[in-house]
């Protein structure tokens, strides 16, 4: 600070007040008590699972706010709702935010886990206490950074152990250094803070108040080098955690009016703040009853994975890929047809033709219609006065999912499978092999229709005295 910048002002220490002057601050809880209530109905009705599951979800939103209340990290709630709600999600935080931040969010959500267990046992709050929870939530913090007459300096942060260094902060919009209790006060009033904790006005008060209370008066002590707003917070909870149920959860967005309610009891005002740890805890209520009540059911990913064989075909393939590969296998069968035909041209009176039908027949068991395709024909005609007309239709049926066999078949109009396809054969690229057992097959469907044609013809010209009738008959 240069010689003509004036001094910031100091406002000293004040002496957190007694429990008794602050329980005097009007408080109506009957807002407070009817949600608390239906947090009981919630709770008779659901089952043993369900409440844990919306507890600990509630606990995950406190652990991972309370330190970005802090700046140590940035969060927004819908990354604080989507990792609490997920186990895989908040396993790999460290992806998202980094490794220190998930580090400092385990350390969080150690600290809420110390202080529900605090609540559930009904253990007196001690110092030794409040210490080991300053100890579990500041674990993997190894220093702080204090602001010395010649600058700031970074320390070792010694986990349980009251401050030996002032750590009053600057108010920049204030102009002013705000005092916590010094390091010589510090114990002190650390031992003043139990017994009003302790104290039987304290024990028959509201929770809300309880909590408030402890919170304001530790961070009016502000006892240890760092890490004080996370313990206030979790300290709070522990009284939550009695009645209704559920933490103090503070969102990282709710900072200004959470610092607004402080300042205020700082000038003596604690309604605002009383009232600010009334509405938190009310909204965690409400979110804990919408977690309880949600049906039980599979997550998106979870059901996502469930159907994902449903949305696959053979390979793992996309339906839709698997398509446009039975489409491509029709396809050659149709140029196949076309070149066998071409191989072997038919004398007149004889022809030969492809052609395509409409004509409905089901695909063999286990296998579906390649959709949008017609039945693709081979046709043998006798011209007159022998006439004929014979045809072998063919379609490509795919596999379904659970079929055992091969991925693709070609099949007759009675049903009868031709030719069997692998996957292999057809994708990327259609194989010469395939081609090869195609083109074989039709020639020798080409040759049965010949003769089939033939026959027919001769028959044709018997029954018109063309041809003597030289078959026995009896």
């Amino acid at each position: 600070m240069s010689e003509d910048s004036p001094e910031p002002r100091i406002i000293p220490y004040e002496p957190f007040p007694s429990f008794k002057e602050w329980s005097g601050t009007t408080f109506d809880s009957n807002v407070f008590d009817g949600f608390a209530e239906l947090l009981d109905q919630t709770k008779a009705t659901a089952t043993a699972d369900q409440l844990l599951n919306a507890v600990q979800t509630a606990t995950r939103w406190a652990a991972v706010d309370t330190g970005a209340i802090e700046g140590m990290y940035e969060v927004d709630r819908g990354f604080t709702f989507s990792v609490a709600a997920g186990v895989a999600a908040w396993e790999n935080i460290h992806q998202v935010k980094g490794e220190d931040a998930e580090l400092a969010i385990n350390d969080n959500l150690a600290g809420y886990e110390f202080v529900l267990d605090v609540a559930t046992r009904s253990a007196p709050i001690s110092e030794n206490l409040i210490k080991e929870l300053h100890s579990t939530l500041c674990a993997s913090q190894n220093t702080y950074n204090v602001l010395t007459p010649t600058g700031w300096q970074e320390r070792e942060l010694i986990k349980g152990k009251y401050k030996d260094d002032a750590n009053n902060p600057f108010n920049i919009a204030q102009d002013a250094i705000h005092s916590y209790a010094s390091p010589v006060e510090t114990p002190a009033e650390m031992g003043r803070l139990i017994v009003e904790l302790r104290s039987e006005a304290f024990a028959a008060a509201h929770p809300v108040v309880q909590a408030a209370y402890a919170h304001y008066a530790f961070v009016c002590i502000h006892p240890f080098s760092d890490g004080n707003g996370r313990v206030s917070r979790a300290l709070a909870s522990a009284f939550l955690y009695r009645r209704p149920g559920v933490p103090l959860v503070i969102f990282a967005d709710q900072k200004g009016d959470y610092l607004d309610a402080l300042e205020n009891a700082d000038a003596g005002e604690a309604g605002p703040f009383v009232q600010f740890v009334s509405e938190c805890a009310i909204d965690t209520i409400q979110m804990v009853r919408t977690n309880v009540s949600r049906p039980v059911r599979k997550s998106i990913k979870e059901q996502l994975a469930t159907f994902a064989p449903v949305l696959t075909g053979r390979g793992g393939l996309p339906h839709q890929e698997i398509d446009v590969i039975g489409t491509r296998v029709m396809q050659t069968l149709a140029s196949e047809i076309d070149a066998v035909l071409l191989e072997n041209p038919l004398a007149p009176p004889f022809s030969s033709e492809r052609g395509s039908t409409n004509m409905p027949f089901k695909a063999p068991e286990g296998y579906r219609v390649v959709p949008g395709t017609q039945k693709v024909t081979m046709n043998v005609k006798v011209a007159h006065p022998g006439p004929a007309s014979v045809s072998a239709q063919f379609s490509v049926g795919i596999s379904l999912p659970e079929t055992e066999g091969p991925d693709f078949i070609v099949y007759s109009a009675n049903g009868v499978i031709d030719l069997e396809i692998l996957l292999r054969e057809v994708h990327p690229t259609v194989g010469r092999a395939y081609t090869y057992r195609l083109h074989t097959l039709l020639e020798d469907t080409l040759a049965d229709l010949v003769q089939d044609a033939a026959a027919r013809s001769k028959r044709a010209l018997i029954e018109a005295g063309y041809y003597p009738d030289d078959e026995p008959h009896e």
